[in-house]
């Protein structure tokens, strides 16, 4: 269920960036925390991407292989963009 939250508002937040709508990592990560509550031992929604540890290792990476567990479990919304993938 964490992982779920956390995704889906880490890669809502890659999206905006991609878009400009976001202008850079450090607007994304601070807005994150002070304006949608997104935790703040992560550092951000931002770092939280590029910080992730989990089963498959670390970083960028290792987010990525998350989230694509996370769409085959739960549907493409948990895709990662292809900024994600280069």
């Amino acid at each position: 269920m964490i992982d779920r939250m956390l995704f889906a508002e880490a890669l809502e937040t890659q999206k905006c960036l991609d878009e400009g709508v976001l202008t850079s990592t450090a607007d994304a990560n601070i807005g994150s925390i002070m304006g949608i509550g997104f935790p703040p031992w992560t550092g951000g929604s931002a770092q939280f991407i590029v910080g992730y540890s989990g089963p498959a290792g670390t970083g960028k990476a290792a987010f990525v292989a998350r989230a694509r567990e996370l769409a085959a479990a739960y549907g493409d919304r948990f895709l990662p963009p292809e900024s994600l993938l280069s």
